[in-house]
């Protein structure tokens, strides 16, 4: 397993029995067995999280599947050297970084903690390890995956639709 240490710069990191306990109560374990979370939980790892730090950097090509399970946060991106324009808030049970664990690329945004939360962290090597050796399970979060990323893509063009109609 990879250590998620050069992901979260501050916080203190949580044991399994947390971690297990917190997959349990998070919406976005829901659905898999007893035995599947236990599995995932050994890819896994959690960080309670002050607020106002940095839980991932636009640019950044470390690539990891956080699950906000307590608190909230802020993704900002970049507009100019210097200059962030908030895009939206993350509450319990959501994904951030979704997408870089599928396609290898950078953050497309930073993401800041707006109150002390608490996070799960899988890495992309952890990740692809665990398609590899747990292939239903892999497949199970791939699908998760998906319909997050197309959920929001469908907002995303509606907005924008929005935005260009009104121009």
């Amino acid at each position: 397993m990879s250590k998620t240490d050069s992901y979260i710069e501050v916080g203190e990191a949580l044991p399994v029995e947390q971690i297990i306990e917190l997959m349990n109560s998070s919406g976005f374990f829901s659905g898999y067995s007893e035995d599947e979370i236990n599995i995932l939980s050994d890819w896994v790892s959690a960080y309670a999280i002050p607020a106002g730090e940095f839980i991932v950097k636009e640019g950044k090509g470390d690539n990891c599947l956080c699950i906000m399970v307590q608190g909230a946060v802020d993704i900002y991106k970049e507009t100019d050297p210097d200059k962030h324009l908030k895009i939206a808030s993350i509450v319990p049970h959501e994904p951030i970084g979704e997408m870089g664990v599928i396609d290898g690329e950078p953050f497309s945004a930073s993401v800041i903690t707006s109150t002390d939360s608490t996070v799960l962290i899988m890495t992309k090597s952890d990740f692809d390890t665990l398609t590899e050796k747990h292939e239903t399970i892999g497949i199970k979060l791939l699908r998760k995956i998906a319909g997050i990323i197309s959920s929001r893509l469908r907002s995303t063009t509606g907005r924008l639709a929005d935005l260009l109609s009104n121009n």
